[in-house]
């Protein structure tokens, strides 16, 4: 898939996520995006597994997104991190530079279950599988369903804390 697909296209606001497959195109498009734009990113799964996260062309629009987009910020709600590491370490060696705009939270056993794998780059695009098992869910551009999606991760990120430090020494 090709930027063009998460890009305003005779007027489409949103559409479907077919496949995991799709939401990965979708999200590797909506990186490049947010590579040229000052805003805030916010990622959201139990365990981020079929995520494209260590891929060069991501990470490369993440390092461009840090050079950027000084005073924006990252942050990541996931049940658990265990798998990172061996999962993504480029992007876990990424972070460690940016830690200072990148934030990892946890959220608490009794919310983990319910999280919904989403990412929104702030008032620009946002992908949301409503049934991850078999990758099915919407993108969308309206503002206001954005906002909802926001809102509801900041509902759950009050009750998380902060997880995965960005060293093993912890300092």
């Amino acid at each position: 898939m090709d930027q063009v697909s998460v890009t305003q296209q005779d007027g489409e606001q949103s559409g479907q996520i077919s496949s995991w497959r799709d939401f990965q195109d979708r999200f590797r498009a909506a990186m490049a995006m947010a590579a040229t734009l000052a805003c805030d990113l916010t990622m959201v799964d139990t365990d981020f597994v079929h995520w494209p996260l260590g891929e060069r062309s991501v990470m490369e629009a993440l390092h461009q997104w840090s050079l950027l987009a000084k005073g924006t910020h990252c942050q990541l709600l996931a049940a658990h991190y265990e798998a990172f590491p061996r999962q993504h370490p480029r992007w876990v060696a990424w972070r460690g530079t940016w830690a200072h705009r990148v934030k990892c939270w946890e959220a608490p056993d009794e919310l983990a279950a319910g999280l919904v794998p989403m990412l929104v780059v702030h008032d620009c695009i946002g992908l949301r599988l409503n049934e991850p098992l078999h990758g099915a869910g919407i993108w969308t551009r309206d503002k206001g369903v954005l906002r909802t999606w926001l809102s509801e991760v900041d509902v759950n990120l009050q009750r998380s804390h902060e997880a995965m430090p960005p060293t093993t020494l912890g300092l």
